[in-house]
């Protein structure tokens, strides 16, 4: 931003002016934050420069020497110190009205009152008075206001100097005596000054400018920003090597934020009024049509390769959204304080204790042996049910029965099937004693 507007005036901290003005009057008129583009300053002050006519004074001026003045801001004049004295003029004038002056030899009160009051009226004066007092007046600056504080103490001349100094400097006006030719004043100029850099003020180049009222929706005050467009001549970047041709101005934008209305007048007065306004628009619509535009990577102009695109990348179908949803966490019931009963608590103690003492009955343990022989501690094949001695011998054998589904039931009629007479029973005949085997008796010889 600061290659953008030229220098009105700054300085180093603890050095010396870098750009000296020339000779005005300032007057503050607001402040408001501004957006240039992606930046935004806030509190930056306006300020109106008035222009002075460059001063002329004679060769032969009389020398004028610095006295202690006190003086206060711009803006409203108050009466002035008394100053310790006027020297004399120590050279001899040609001019017989330079030379009428040099009687002045003491400040009286009547020359004191006659400052103040033409201070009031002349702001030359009173920047001269200021500048002096600060200790930053030039030698000529000096000569001027020694001209002007001698011509007040001539009553004859002092109301014909007074009237002429309030169209022009007061050095111009002792060399119109002598037929000097007349010299135009500079327009004004908008000054600003940002809040971070209170030691710089920045103008605002003329040229086609646009400023328009935009209605700020976002307060339910009648409040309006201020959109001000123009072209700026940027520098030329530090790879460059073209001299010769110069880069077409850009427009730009400022925006200023919720101005007071001095500076809205201040901004119409300096545009020039609404038929500068309408010849700004049209040279400001022929810099947009000359210039090529730029665009970044990701963006393209709106053409009909942008329409395809768009088409292309839209979808037919409703897609689901990745984020997920409120995960909702149920909330946790209060647990619910069970009643205190100590004469119930007591009488399930003992209970307790009798449920304590009594042994839990035990599952009976399956004992591993031999289904046929029975013996234990002995390794068991066929699924674990008989040994290999059993099985040797024949005693593991199992007889397989075919499995035979129920038959249905017939139901039959219910006949009466006559009795037939029993035969009567004989009684069976004995039966002899059982052998005894052959494995006994032989055991037992």
């Amino acid at each position: 931003m600061n290659s953008a507007f030229p220098r009105f005036s700054g300085r180093a901290r603890g050095k010396q002016l870098d750009t000296v003005p020339p000779p005005h009057t300032i007057q503050s008129r607001g402040r408001c934050q501004i957006e240039i583009g992606p930046h935004v300053f806030s509190e930056t002050s306006f300020y109106e420069v008035q222009y002075l006519p460059p001063a002329s004074v004679p060769a032969s001026a009389p020398s004028f020497i610095h006295s202690s003045w006190q003086s206060s801001p711009y803006g409203g004049y108050t009466t002035y110190g008394t100053p310790q004295a006027l020297p004399q003029s120590t050279t001899t004038n040609t001019n017989p009205l330079l030379s009428s002056l040099n009687s002045v030899t003491s400040i009286t009160p009547a020359l004191i009152n006659r400052v103040n009051a033409a201070a009031a009226s002349n702001p030359t004066l009173a920047n001269l008075l200021q500048v002096a007092a600060a200790g930053r007046a030039s030698a000529e600056q000096l000569k001027t206001l020694g001209l002007l504080i001698q011509s007040l103490a001539v009553p004859e001349s002092a109301q014909a100097l007074l009237s002429a100094a309030n169209l022009s400097n007061s050095s111009a006006t002792a060399q119109s005596h002598s037929q000097a030719p007349t010299t135009t004043v500079k327009d004004f100029d908008l000054v600003l000054q940002y809040y971070e850099t209170s030691y710089e003020r920045w103008i605002l180049p003329r040229g086609p400018v646009i400023c328009e009222k935009v209605a700020d929706t976002r307060t339910v005050e009648l409040a309006y920003d201020i959109a001000l467009t123009l072209a700026l001549q940027l520098p030329q970047a530090q790879g460059s090597t073209s001299t010769t041709d110069k880069p077409p101005p850009q427009v730009v934008t400022i925006r200023l934020k919720r101005p007071p209305p001095a500076i809205w007048e201040t901004i119409w007065r300096w545009v020039g009024g609404e038929e500068k306004l309408n010849e700004n628009r049209t040279i400001l619509e022929n810099f947009k049509n000359q210039t090529d535009r730029v665009y970044l990577a990701h963006r393209l102009p709106h053409n009909t390769l942008l329409t395809q695109l768009q088409t292309a990348a839209s979808s037919n179908y409703i897609m689901k959204p990745i984020k997920p949803g409120p995960v909702v966490i149920p909330r946790r019931r209060p647990a619910q304080r069970k009643p205190s009963q100590p004469a119930s608590a007591a009488q399930a103690a003992p209970q307790a204790t009798n449920s304590a003492a009594t042994p839990k009955q035990g599952t009976p343990v399956v004992e591993i042996r031999c289904m046929s022989c029975r013996q234990t501690d002995v390794p068991l094949i066929l699924g674990g049910r008989f040994c290999r001695p059993c099985v040797d011998t024949g005693k593991a054998t199992t007889v397989y029965v075919p499995y035979r589904p129920p038959q249905p039931y017939q139901v039959q009629q219910n006949v009466t099937i006559p009795a037939q007479p029993r035969a009567p029973t004989q009684p069976n005949p004995p039966s002899a004693p059982p052998s005894t085997p052959r494995l006994n008796e032989n055991k037992a010889q």
